[in-house]
């Protein structure tokens, strides 16, 4: 059936467009055939509806979206398809504008008003398909095993130091396998929004940043698949705030993509990933590399706790008014109280000495000394849990035998590395059991 437009006295044939529309992660497709007469701005709008993504933010803004050609350019969101040069066959990529931030968004240009030229006003149809799934894992609920390579997380160090005060962002690339019945997700490239437009409290993911996202994934890394994403927090911690799950919850919904954050301040970092419909703390992660790529990690990582945050200038005039503020409230208490409070410590270790008839008690010579602990190499796999459900059998003991090593409760375990395992009885004794 031949369809027409009219433009005043002037009657023109409309020419259909058949294409695939992918989501930008590249989870699933949708086949359709698209009028070639409408601008690509009000595609992009009425393509977002038919793949279910949202039409607004978590900041009640609507949400920009645009069409990027599979392995090619962003459309112009001005032209039609009729003044587009377009391949045959037509794979479409639809991508959002959208900020990840500290809960409340920086906002970028000014709000979309809803008003709308006459033009925009017709009304069109986009004739569809099925979706189509475009991932076929086979595993989804397990809990999974997330390894990156030393050099890629080098890379992600890199890029986010160039300005470790403004945040950044970028894509995860790898593969996933099943190895018996755990979920390997292994990072072995990035592509970084170079293009992303950032502020200490916020990055903004530009449909420009997505087309050189997009373009690094198709180009140099078609043989992986995009398993996630990456941002910074400039100073913030490791957390995800609710604009940062709304991005994952809405363009990385697969249950094996996870999300890394990073802040390069402190060298903190960490991953999120699916588990049992909510996005949770991954219990820690693999590095993957050479001997020397983790004994350098290794040393870096020392360092960094060793050294502690490097104050800036306002960091540092933060801290002398800080200083400046105390010294001013401890001059105005009394002496008396001072003296009061320097007697404390005196007072404390005199009531902790030994009582004097201690020393007449005899020695016990036939009690045993308690058990040595056990040493334990990390091995491919390893998580807090995992080791003690198979060593203790009892997974939730994990946390604590993490603070027995002195480490914090998700650490970040390298292969090869050793920690001490104590008895079952002692452990229960720390964790309160």
């Amino acid at each position: 059936m031949s369809l027409y437009i009219s433009y005043g006295q002037e009657v023109m044939p409309v020419a259909q467009i058949t294409a695939t529309i992918t989501d930008a992660a590249d989870i699933r497709a949708l086949d359709c055939v698209m009028p070639d007469y409408i601008k690509v701005s009000r595609l992009s709008k009425r393509l977002a509806e038919l793949m279910h993504l949202p039409p607004v933010g978590p900041d009640d803004y609507p949400i920009n979206y645009g069409l990027i050609i599979k392995g090619g350019y962003l459309l112009d969101p001005e032209a039609t398809l009729a003044e587009t040069d377009l391949p045959k066959p037509l794979t479409l990529r639809i991508v959002p504008e959208i900020a990840a931030a500290q809960d409340e968004i920086d906002t970028f240009g000014e709000p979309m008003t809803g008003e709308e030229d006459e033009s925009e006003l017709d009304e069109f149809e986009i004739e569809t398909g099925e979706q189509i799934a475009l991932i076929h894992d086979d595993i989804l609920a397990a809990r999974p095993d997330v390894r990156i390579d030393a050099a890629v997380h080098k890379k992600i160090e890199a890029f986010a130091r160039k300005d470790r005060h403004t945040e950044c962002a970028g894509l995860l690339l790898g593969t996933v396998d099943c190895e018996d019945t755990a979920t390997v997700i292994h990072i072995s490239a990035i592509a970084p929004a170079e293009a992303a437009e950032g502020t200490r409290t916020s990055v903004r993911l530009t449909l420009e940043a997505w087309e050189s996202m997009l373009w690094v994934r198709d180009h140099k890394y078609g043989h992986l698949r995009v398993i996630g994403w990456f941002h910074t927090h400039a100073g913030w911690g490791v957390f995800l705030s609710d604009p940062d799950v709304f991005i994952h919850r809405h363009f990385f919904p697969h249950p094996n993509m996870v999300a890394y954050v990073l802040d390069p301040t402190s060298g903190s970092d960490g991953f999120y990933f699916w588990h049992e419909g909510k996005i949770s703390p991954c219990p820690n992660y693999g590095l993957v590399g050479t001997a020397d790529e983790i004994q350098l990690h290794k040393n870096e990582t020392q360092a960094k706790a060793a050294r502690g945050r490097r104050p800036d200038l306002r960091d540092a005039i933060i801290g002398l008014l800080v200083l400046l503020v105390l010294g001013l409230g401890f001059a105005a208490i009394p002496l008396g109280r001072a003296h009061h409070h320097r007697e404390k410590p005196r007072q404390r270790t005199a009531a902790v000495k030994p009582p004097e008839h201690v020393k007449d008690k005899p020695a016990v010579t036939d009690k045993p000394a308690p058990p040595a602990d056990k040493t334990y190499a990390i091995a491919s796999g390893d998580n807090p849990w995992s080791i003690c459900n198979r060593i203790y059998k009892n997974g939730d003991l994990g946390t604590a035998l993490m603070r027995y090593n002195g480490l914090p409760p998700n650490p970040r375990l390298s292969i090869g590395q050793q920690i001490k395992l104590p008895s079952k009885e002692k452990l229960e004794k720390l964790a309160g059991h």
